[in-house]
């Protein structure tokens, strides 16, 4: 099975950010696939094919991470891999602790041995995974006007989701969340 470990959103920045990109879609200015609003999330870690009893091993795993809440903001808008080849349109979030929550999770599943999605970590939640542009300058110019204002939220879990793809996109499934512990 295909799951992964993520940091969901708040309601509210969901609705903010799913609503600012409904305007764009809606301006036909680009096709592609926009993500649900109740598939924007913060993918911590990736794994392609996991068993039940891996799945097992990593709930168990993950119940050991005693991380604290911390607070999160909304920053920029991005484009993968770079502004003249934009294959996907993203929303970075902003908290210096993804890095040592992504890290304590990497350290904890090691001893387990799998094999998750290694790729760099850019702290962001996927908006559009674009097939075409029709007019850069004025899909630019959408953009900036869209754009949602910055919004703060505390972190207060994590996620454990799993992924089913269907023709529609895919559909996520939480299988358990992680509570933090508050701040000191």
């Amino acid at each position: 099975m295909r799951c992964f470990i993520s940091i969901e959103l708040p309601e509210n920045i969901k609705s903010q950010i799913f609503h600012a990109f409904e305007k764009l879609k809606n301006s036909k200015l680009c096709q592609g696939n926009f993500t649900k609003k109740n598939n924007l999330h913060l993918t911590l870690k990736f794994f392609r094919n996991i068993s039940q009893e891996k799945l097992e091993q990593i709930k168990k795993t993950l119940k050991e991470i005693d991380f604290p809440q911390f607070p999160v903001e909304t920053g920029k808008i991005g484009f993968f891999p770079n502004e003249k080849y934009i294959k996907i349109l993203w929303i970075e979030l902003i908290a210096s602790d993804f890095e040592f929550l992504k890290k304590q999770i990497d350290e904890k599943l090691k001893k387990l041995n799998l094999n998750g999605d290694e790729k760099s970590f850019i702290s962001h939640i996927t908006l559009v995974r674009i097939n075409s542009i029709k007019d850069k300058k004025e899909f630019f110019k959408k953009i900036i006007k869209i754009a949602p204002k910055k919004k703060f939220f505390i972190s207060n879990q994590f996620s454990l989701v799993k992924s089913i793809l269907k023709r529609d996109g895919p559909e996520y499934k939480i299988l358990e969340n992680f509570q933090m512990r508050m701040r000191n």
